[in-house]
């Protein structure tokens, strides 16, 4: 495995050039990074003054469902399609490898990480192998993968030598991948994993390419077919465009593929929503079906920060709604796993029910009556309001009653639940205060 120079290797690829050539490359959109990051950590400094602040929006007063509050409160329109679970590594890289095998016209790949270890290697030469035939596209953050270049998988796994190059270079040498970096104005990543086959399957997630979603954690992808995958097609060729040589000065000429709005026999209605500059659509639509939940609200994410979450989870649990939260018992941040343990202690001391899995989960999903969402987004800071996510929600009591078997029936039996005797020592005020701006 190559050893990548940390932290100089981000000082300057990242800092400085990436920086320097955003600013020349992406004046426009980085600019409005800019000033929407500054906004967004005003908001987050503010946040313990917002539960002063009673929620006044006629959505809410005059809506009857989750859907109809997400409507009104300006969400993207439900795309047909169809959604199957692929939980953990096995059954999403053996799905993806065999459809990328299959795949006729084009093989596109969007990650937060795109690690440099044997599973990364073997994914690339995979790639590598289907270029010849097909067109090829990987699109990485590049903060994201220098830093997971730094860092050894916790297990050990074949050895599999890439050169002396980075796993970029691996890449190109002797195919016809091409591969662009999202560059990181202001420190904003591009947190997306999103993998789209032919125009006519799509996957999304918690998964990025590497040993530890492959082989260590417990993670989750979806794979969506019908219209819906060809609107995540047209996701990834804007993000493409946006990071190639022309920058924000290309974007004139691009144009979206049209798709099908009616839904044929056997497609539900999916809301592909977004947290970008200027967006955060997942996270008030996550908040807004907790508002407006009757009976149950399950959850299950790595990283939970969102004071503002925590005060909705809390007084849906105070109005008789069953809050049941999911988190992991380890975590590869430490200050994150206290920051956990804060928002446990909480949920805990306030009646909802919450369960520590063992010994990490990366998954990111959301039950709330029979509304689903799930995707790439954490509950915290970064992933609500400042890095680019992208998660699919939807209401069809068959698809999400199937999600509560296969993922959260299973999870809340293999984790240990909390009693308050469990957390009374737990939390710290001060470390707590650092990780919500996380």
């Amino acid at each position: 495995m190559k050893k990548v120079g940390m932290p100089a290797e981000l000082i300057d690829k990242v800092f400085l050039r990436g920086s320097a050539v955003s600013v020349l490359r992406n004046p426009f959109t980085s600019t409005h990074k800019g000033v929407s990051m500054l906004k967004s950590r005003g908001m987050v400094v503010a946040d313990p003054l917002l539960k002063y602040l009673p929620v006044v929006d006629s959505a809410y007063r005059d809506a009857h469902s989750i859907d109809e509050v997400l409507d009104r409160l300006g969400m993207p329109d439900p795309i047909p399609g169809k959604i199957d679970y692929l939980i953990d590594g096995e059954a999403f890289y053996t799905d993806i490898t065999k459809n990328i095998k299959n795949a006729k016209s084009s093989v596109d790949t969007r990650v937060f990480i795109f690690d440099n270890d044997d599973v990364a290697a073997s994914f690339a030469k995979l790639l590598k192998e289907k270029s010849k035939t097909v067109k090829c596209r990987v699109l990485m953050d590049e903060l994201g993968s220098i830093a997971a270049w730094w860092e050894a998988p916790e297990t050990k796994g074949e050895k599999f030598d890439i050169g002396n190059g980075t796993i970029v270079d691996y890449l190109k040498e002797g195919s016809h991948v091409k591969v662009r970096k999202s560059l990181n104005p202001w420190l904003v990543t591009d947190h997306c994993k999103l993998f789209v086959i032919d125009g006519k399957i799509a996957y999304l997630g918690g998964m990025n390419i590497g040993r530890e979603y492959r082989y260590e954690w417990h993670d989750m992808m979806v794979k969506i077919t019908g219209p819906a995958a060809t609107a995540l097609q047209n996701d990834f060729n804007y993000a493409w465009k946006l990071q190639g040589g022309w920058g924000d000065w290309g974007m004139v000429f691009y144009q979206g593929i049209k798709y099908r709005k009616n839904p044929a026999k056997g497609e539900i209605g999916l809301r592909i929503l977004k947290t970008g500059a200027g967006t955060n659509e997942i996270e008030r639509a996550l908040l807004a079906a907790v508002r407006m939940s009757r009976k149950r609200i399950y959850l299950q994410n790595s990283y939970f920060t969102s004071d503002a979450l925590l005060r909705e989870l809390i007084s849906a649990q105070r109005r008789g709604v069953d809050v049941r939260m999911i988190f992991p018992e380890g975590n590869d941040s430490e200050l994150l796993r206290l920051g956990n343990q804060g928002k446990a202690r909480a949920l805990v001391n306030n009646g909802a029910s919450v369960y520590m899995y063992k010994p990490f989960s990366h998954i990111k999903a959301v039950v709330v009556d029979d509304w689903a969402c799930l995707g790439s987004a954490n509950f915290d800071a970064l992933s609500f309001k400042i890095n680019e996510e992208i998660n699919v929600a939807f209401s069809d009591r068959v698809t999400v009653n199937k999600l509560v078997a296969n993922l959260f029936t299973v999870d809340f039996k293999k984790s240990k639940k909390l009693s308050k005797s469990d957390v009374k020592d737990w939390g710290n005020a001060v470390l707590e205060s650092v990780a919500d701006q996380l």
